[in-house]
């Protein structure tokens, strides 16, 4: 019986191995350069699409009012880089 689950277990580690080693890559900063060629590719305005130091597994996209195509772009650049995106629809600001 043990002869048996060797084949079963080797497979299991076969494919389990490349699994963990994914998860450990870690992320990181894309060059400003990049990030505006996407928010122009995307047809988001200079400086809208952003990546924080603290966290780089995170995309922001700061836009006033974006459009779904417009966020769905953003969005399938930042799945095809392995980032979560978050994005601020509008930010309000009033004087005191």
């Amino acid at each position: 019986m043990a002869t048996d689950l060797r084949p079963m277990l080797r497979l299991g580690l076969t494919l389990a191995l490349p699994a963990l080693l994914s998860a450990c890559a870690l992320a990181h900063l894309h060059p400003a350069e990049e990030l505006s060629a996407v928010g122009r590719t995307c047809g988001v305005a200079e400086g809208e699409v952003t990546q924080d130091a603290e966290e780089p597994r995170i995309l922001f996209l700061y836009a006033l009012g974006p459009s779904r195509a417009q966020i769905a772009c953003v969005a399938r650049w930042s799945r095809k880089h392995h980032l979560h995106l978050a994005y601020i629809q509008a930010v309000n600001w009033q004087n005191q």
